[in-house]
């Protein structure tokens, strides 16, 4: 059973996950935030150690004061062994450079990223953290935003110094994966206690991956609706008046080619239609149905105020980049998601598909399709080397400092999937020779 749990960012969704954490009790939360990235904590932590203050409205009312805030990431791991991060994509980077840095042993800990982009085979590649286990979820569990402490709160009592978080909405069910791929029931069960929605466990990350709907739902109406943008800087609803017909209708081929892909790499994906129904409880017969009928999403604009916004800057290069790159590896041509990054480059200046999470950044680069498959699916490669170590990712075998070797007692192998996988010290050390 977990009792306590380590939040790395204090954004709208660490705030969320820590308000519902302790709304429901019996856990203790510590809440961590980059030391380049410290304005909110460093709110929190003016108050002093027992009057940390998180005011939450929306559909989790209340204030709630985590045990722990801190910029201190040895700190932050020595907490608990459940680590839930809370940052953006392209954040995790910085995030992993700081876990790295510690050097400290985090065989027992599980890393959950939420939402992780494939976060996992970043993490697990050159052995950057051996963990017990790497877990990301295909999206926040929470709707959410931000909001300033200021004056007085109901009654007009005084709110005191800290940070608030308003809590539109929450999903029904959230796709989740893990790597290496055979984790227990039980541990699937205490996992699932941390999250306000069912989990639906995937058959590996990269399917969670393509779960991520902001791919097909952000950059096309972004980009078809980057005159109005521009123009009233993002005043205006981008779900009902944003994604009219035929905007959908882009959309709709941008999730088709991410359905080709899932079907090369072991996924089974439903469409962008289903799930959307499926996270809200509705029942849409067009995406142009769901951005009217969505409560939640009508009836806010979060519209861009420019094309530097998270709907390009997060969206393409995190999610449709590593698609791409997947599905291009599969042989798919993919010309709807290609004509996406491109267009998205030329307005922006960025080159996607280098500075992106490819292939290379993954630790795939080289690996034929079939090897990726069996590498997120702990299972075996061809010549039949186990992927996946499991007196290493086990808990109850961590005891034993002696390793057993893998099979051919190799330290590479032929073919596309490069080295041994899963080498001394960890889950991370999975990807070494190739990368």
């Amino acid at each position: 059973m977990i009792t306590s749990v380590t939040i790395i960012g204090i954004g709208s969704c660490g705030c969320a996950f820590a308000a519902d954490l302790l709304n429901r009790g019996g856990i203790k939360v510590l809440l961590y935030a980059h030391p380049s990235h410290s304005r909110n904590a460093t709110t929190l932590l003016s108050s002093g150690p027992g009057h940390y203050l998180i005011e939450s409205i929306g559909d989790i009312q209340g204030r709630f004061s985590p045990t722990v805030v801190t910029t201190d990431m040895s700190v932050a791991l020595g907490f608990s062994h459940t680590i839930i991060l809370a940052v953006p994509a392209y954040a995790q980077e910085d995030i992993l450079s700081e876990i790295e840095k510690q050097g400290m042993d985090l065989r027992r800990h599980v890393f959950i990223a939420a939402s992780g982009n494939l976060f996992t085979l970043v993490a697990a590649r050159r052995g950057r953290i051996k963990a017990r286990y790497l877990v990301e979820t295909s999206a926040s569990p929470f709707a959410s935003r931000m909001f300033d402490l200021a004056g007085e709160g109901k009654e007009g009592k005084s709110l005191g110094v800290g940070i608030g978080v308003n809590i539109l909405g929450t999903k029904k069910i959230l796709p989740i994966s893990s790597l290496p791929n055979d984790m227990d029931e039980k541990t699937k069960r205490d996992i699932g206690r941390l999250f306000p929605a069912e989990l639906m466990w995937c058959g590996n990350v990269i399917e969670t991956a393509l779960f991520n709907f902001n791919g097909v739902l952000h950059p096309v109406t972004t980009l078809m609706n980057a005159g109005w943008i521009e123009n009233t800087k993002g005043d205006f609803y981008f779900y009902r008046q944003g994604m009219t017909s035929s905007v959908t209708k882009l959309m709709e081929e941008v999730d088709k080619e991410r359905i080709a892909i899932a079907s090369e790499y072991g996924g089974g994906t439903k469409s962008c239609l289903e799930q959307m129904n499926a996270y809200y409880g509705l029942r849409s017969e067009t995406l142009a149905d769901f951005a009217k009928e969505s409560k939640l999403h009508s009836a806010m604009k979060v519209c861009p105020g420019d094309l530097t916004h998270r709907y390009i800057s997060e969206d393409l290069p995190y999610v449709l980049v590593p698609w791409y790159e997947l599905g291009r590896k599969a042989g798919k041509e993919l010309p709807v998601i290609r004509s996406l990054i491109l267009w998205a480059g030329m307005v922006t200046g960025v080159d996607y598909l280098r500075t992106g999470r490819n292939l290379d950044r993954l630790g795939l680069k080289g690996w034929a399709v079939e090897d990726i498959v069996d590498l997120v699916s702990g299972g075996t490669n061809n010549n039949g080397n186990m992927l996946v170590d499991e007196e290493l990712v086990v808990g109850s075998r961590f005891t034993d400092p002696v390793r057993k070797r893998l099979p051919l007692g190799e330290e590479s192998r032929g073919g596309g999937g490069g080295d041994r996988l899963f080498a001394e010290g960890g889950l991370g050390a999975s990807f070494r020779a190739k990368l």
